[in-house]
């Protein structure tokens, strides 16, 4: 009796398959992980151009709101005049302070 090539050729040809789709499968791995690896240098590139960008827009805002601009500012365009003398001098003696301070500290004995 004769041997039928049949089912080696079915194992063979499974074989073939199995492994045609191991390398297919590690390919598309390969190929994803690339990607993945692309996207992330991608977006750590993005997040340094935020952060820089950030940085520019606190150093922006330092200088905007620097003293020295806004008294500028406050004197050249708007005509204002810086106070060179308080509006109001208050003046107490130091025994008033004493006593004031003896009858609180009486108060809440």
């Amino acid at each position: 009796m004769k041997k039928s090539v049949k089912p080696l050729l079915v194992f063979y040809l499974s074989i073939f398959l199995m492994f045609a789709f191991l390398i297919l499968g590690y390919i598309s791995f390969k190929l994803e992980c690339e990607k993945l690896i692309r996207e992330k240098v991608e977006t750590e590139k993005s997040l340094a151009d935020i952060k820089n960008l950030k940085v520019n827009l606190i150093a922006e805002n330092q200088a905007l709101s620097s003293e020295e601009r806004i008294v500028n500012i406050a004197q050249n365009e708007l005509g204002m005049v810086k106070r060179t003398e308080p509006s109001l001098v208050l003046t107490v003696s130091k025994t008033k302070i004493e006593q004031i301070s003896s009858e609180i500290q009486k108060k809440y004995e």
